[in-house]
């Protein structure tokens, strides 16, 4: 019997005020000029983990001028929703999890 033990991508990110949030990577989207990420706020207690609802945020990968990379919103509305439709896809493939009702 093969017993697969789940290992989360934690990403630690610092908020405005300087909090740390630790969030799981869900899943990746890479282009040929840009990186995206799939994330949810990561929960480790069983019990909240059934009562969470996992908001999923995507968010795109950005390097500043020293070469360090950060996490911002995306901008523009289309470059979104395409980002959003192929990385939820992903996600719901790989977790077996469906987020949105399919339009009637």
């Amino acid at each position: 019997m093969d017993n697969e033990i789940y290992e989360p991508d934690i990403i630690s990110v610092t908020d405005d005020e300087g909090n740390e949030i630790l969030f799981e990577l869900l899943e990746r989207y890479e282009t040929d000029e840009d990186v995206y990420v799939a994330i949810t706020e990561y929960r480790d207690d069983d019990e909240e983990i059934v009562e969470a609802d996992f908001e999923v945020v995507i968010l795109k990968v950005v390097e500043d001028e020293n070469g360090d990379e950060y996490l911002e919103e995306i901008q523009d509305d289309m470059e979104y929703e395409q980002v959003s439709d192929i990385l939820m896809a992903k996600v719901e493939e790989k977790y077996e999890v469906e987020y949105f009702e399919p339009e009637q």
